[in-house]
């Protein structure tokens, strides 16, 4: 049996060029460019995800967050044990009670820390110069995490 090869088409018969070095130039220039753009697009990515969920307000700030929860560790957690409520177990610092309650973000959370509401003394003068502040962010941000355990 004879095997029939298929003419090759014209103009490809015989080894391919070699590439001219300024077009292997511009190829490993290209190939750099888009490596380039893609981590950057990928920081930019990853930037975005990361604060993408935080208070426009400011309390994105890390250092605030971190005050706003050692002064919630130190005088809000004996009656607020992962946002729950020793006292009055429906007045949570759960999201969907915070809303229910009318609180909508961590300004009124502050206010409420600072001032009191209802049985709750405020802590205004325990908290300090911008800890109700400091402790609304923080637990508006717990609030949407859904208080996740340490």
């Amino acid at each position: 049996m004879e095997s029939s090869a298929l003419p090759s088409p014209p103009g490809l018969q015989g080894p391919a060029p070699e590439p001219q070095p300024a077009a292997a130039a511009g190829t490993a220039l290209a190939g750099w460019l888009r490596s380039l753009l893609a981590g950057a697009l990928l920081l930019a990515l990853a930037l975005v995800l990361l604060f993408w969920s935080l208070p426009a307000w400011g309390a994105n700030d890390i250092v605030v967050l971190q005050r706003g929860g050692k002064l919630f560790e130190n005088h809000c957690a004996g009656c607020h044990v992962n946002g729950g409520n020793v006292i009055r177990r429906n007045k949570t610092l759960r999201r969907q009670d915070l809303l229910r309650e009318g609180v909508k973000g961590p300004a009124e959370v502050a206010r409420i820390a600072a001032k009191g509401k209802g049985q709750m003394s405020g802590y205004e003068k325990v908290l300090g110069e911008g800890g109700a502040d400091a402790v609304g962010a923080w637990v508006w941000r717990q609030a949407e995490l859904g208080w996740p355990r340490r």
